[in-house]
């Protein structure tokens, strides 16, 4: 038998994760005659409660749920392609995870885990909701030029996805748990999942089918020589479509008094449910990053604010070109991570992380590409 599903979800978001810490989409090189081939990678573990390595670990270490909602996010992303004349075609895949957890949940899940008791008599309630997607698609990019009276420069690229069989995943639980000194627990909770991955007996023939786009778009503002705005919106329109999807409903609700030999608790649950195949359909959510900077001498100076998953993430950055390279730097409020970069002419990387070593941090990132003129 399954065990309760609310501990599935929550360990469901290991399989799914910059200078900014929403990813960048819709950016061209510049609009060059020649040729230019690129590849970038981009990759994102936040998580609030939890080191990043520990989630399907060791719950005893470096455990700090915030109270009320808790996000655990992961976002990766991969591409190459080529572009010319501010054109841009390439391939590219993404995977996308996002869990919210309630400290109720997450307090009864760390609970289990470890094979402890509560000490006292205690109410949870369940609240967690976990969505995750992965694909892999063409993108094509157009970047367009506009000249100003005043003589500033305004760039506008526009970037557009199609995805092929993308899969997904998502769960939401619902429902609560009291316990008693006696060492007895009672619940009752409900499940609704839908997984591409999914089977069942007695299933249909009918195999799933899936499709997906989205369209991106930046606007770079050359306001002078010294100051430059820009506005990042991934995901602005996208769309998913799924068919003969299944999906599984379960109401679960028992009393137990025993645990196993291995000091687990021995839910023996009342089950009821449904298997299904569904038609579904959702947009991917968007994203943005909105920064100013002020650049003067070898300097570079920027402030701004990143928002995904609903989560506004303000971030300030410094920046210094050397002889040897550029160097940057940013922080972030948020997850308070500190980014270091490094740039030498068609190569860039950083890597993120708000604690080190970082097998403690809670959030760690990479941002690395490279692309070449010939």
């Amino acid at each position: 038998m399954r065990k309760l599903i609310f501990i599935g979800a929550l360990c469901c978001a290991t399989a799914q994760a910059q200078q900014t810490m929403a990813e960048t989409a819709a950016i061209l090189h510049g609009e060059y005659r020649d040729w230019q081939a690129y590849a970038s990678l981009q990759s994102l573990a936040a998580y609030d409660a939890i080191p990043v390595r520990e989630l399907d670990g060791d719950w005893s270490r470096g455990y700090e749920p915030k109270a009320g909602d808790n996000l655990f996010l992961q976002r990766h992303r991969a591409g190459f392609g080529m572009e010319k004349e501010g054109w841009q075609v390439g391939l590219e895949y993404r995977q996308q995870g996002v869990l919210h957890a309630s400290r109720d949940t997450l307090e009864f899940y760390r609970i289990y885990r470890l094979r402890q008791r509560p000490g006292s008599a205690r109410a949870f309630d369940l609240d967690a909701q976990f969505r995750s997607w992965s694909a892999a698609g063409m993108r094509v990019g157009r970047s367009i030029s506009f000249e100003a009276a005043a003589g500033d420069t305004l760039v506008l690229v526009l970037a557009g996805s199609l995805y092929a069989h993308p899969r997904q995943r998502d769960i939401g639980v619902h429902g609560n748990l009291n316990y008693q000194p006696v060492d007895s627990y009672a619940f009752n909770a409900q499940s609704l999942e839908s997984d591409t991955a999914y089977r069942y007996p007695f299933m249909k023939d009918a195999a799933p089918t899936s499709s997906g786009a989205s369209v991106s778009l930046a606007l770079q503002w050359q306001l002078n020589q010294r100051w430059q705005a820009k506005l990042e919106l991934n995901d602005l329109w996208s769309r998913m479509r799924w068919s003969n999807l299944p999906s599984v409903r379960n109401n679960i609700n028992s009393d137990v008094t025993s645990y196993d030999r291995d000091g687990y608790v021995n839910y023996r649950p009342l089950l009821s449910g449904q298997n299904s195949q569904i038609e579904k359909s959702r947009n991917i959510g968007a994203s943005a990053a909105l920064n100013l900077s002020y650049s003067f001498d070898r300097w570079r100076i920027k402030a701004g604010a990143d928002r995904l998953e609903g989560t506004t993430i303000p971030a300030v950055a410094l920046a210094y070109w050397s002889p040897w390279g550029a160097w940057s730097a940013s922080y972030e409020t948020r997850f308070n991570t500190l980014s270091v970069g490094y740039e030498a002419g068609a190569f860039h990387v950083s890597l993120r992380s708000d604690s080190w070593p970082l097998s403690r941090a809670k959030a760690v990132g990479l941002d690395a590409g490279l692309h070449y003129r010939f």
